[in-house]
């Protein structure tokens, strides 16, 4: 009986599964308005050619990793918009960085916020975030590692 109550205990004390940002990518909450905001990049296209208009462009893991292999320096900053951690840095102070030492910054959200990501779209390429219609999948964790996976990928040549 103890065990029972321990364990009924620690499912009412536990995170409950939502639909909410972090835990979905959020991309089925944006309205129409700012799903017009996302540019879903196709596969012919490069990032490079991207100049930054204030847009959130969704792209795969190879498409990043295309763009890494013609950039002496590239910096890659996960970045989650509702990070409220010591750690979490702007991204305005992240492009300065770069700049001072002569970086290129790409910007990849691990989901949507749409205020957080109008407020940081400052870097001089556009907030880029995992293409959930190329991956299929709209949980944020599985997503991004999807992406991650295509990104980190060496080529089989």
């Amino acid at each position: 009986m103890k065990y029972l109550l321990l364990v009924l205990a620690l499912i009412i004390n536990s995170c409950v599964i939502t639909n909410t940002p972090g835990f979905y990518n959020g991309y089925k909450k944006l309205s129409d308005h700012e799903k017009e905001q996302v540019i879903f990049l196709d596969d012919s296209s490069e990032i490079g050619d991207l100049n930054n208009r204030r847009q959130i462009v969704a792209i795969n893991g190879r498409q990043l990793l295309t763009f890494a292999k013609g950039i002496d320096s590239l910096l890659i900053y996960t970045w989650g918009p509702d990070c409220s951690s010591e750690s979490c840095i702007l991204v305005a102070a992240c492009q300065k960085y770069c700049n001072a030492r002569n970086y290129k910054l790409a910007v990849v959200a691990e989901y949507y916020n749409m205020q957080a990501m109008n407020a940081q779209n400052v870097a001089d390429l556009p907030v880029l975030i995992a293409n959930h219609t190329y991956y299929n999948k709209y949980y944020a964790i599985s997503l991004n590692k999807a992406f991650m996976k295509d990104l980190l990928k060496e080529s089989d040549q």
